[in-house]
């Protein structure tokens, strides 16, 4: 089973990504707007018993978005978001993240293969993946 290793700016805390992802997606949504302040999040989703911290957890901060189920885990030292978690606790990782503790190269593997939410966009994004209007099984966009 392939594990990825992923770490903040400043090495204090490190995830561990096992096996296959649950998800690999571009994500539109209102609510990951609200809870990370961009446009799109491209993320690998893991489940927590295929992702876990494995070094630097009393550096870890939690915030708690006060109207949506969701979290932001983050360094407490240098500020790096490390991941967030959904209504069902999965943790998306952010690709650039990952890229980022790889030698600035995303593996293959862990590209996003879909957009999801991409009815709710603020910004047009053009590549070739298919852009579903909501989660994955809704129509895709014909624009």
């Amino acid at each position: 089973m392939k594990t990825y290793t992923v770490h903040c700016s400043c090495n204090r805390i490190e995830l561990s990504l096992c096996g296959e992802p649950k998800a690999r997606v571009i994500c539109h949504c209102i609510d990951c707007r609200e809870l990370l302040d961009g446009p799109f999040y491209p993320v690998t989703v893991w489940t927590d018993d295929t992702a876990s911290v494995t070094r630097g957890e009393s550096n870890l901060g939690i915030y708690q978005h006060p109207r949506l189920k969701m979290k932001k885990y983050f360094c407490t030292n240098c500020g790096e978001v490390l991941f967030n978690t959904n209504s069902v606790d999965w943790w998306a990782v952010p690709q650039w993240l990952i890229a980022k503790s790889h030698n600035n190269q995303l593996p293959r593997e862990l590209t996003a293969v879909t957009h999801i939410f991409y009815e709710q966009r603020i910004v047009d994004v053009s590549d070739n993946l298919p852009k579903h209007l909501r989660g994955f099984s809704s129509p895709l966009f014909e624009g």
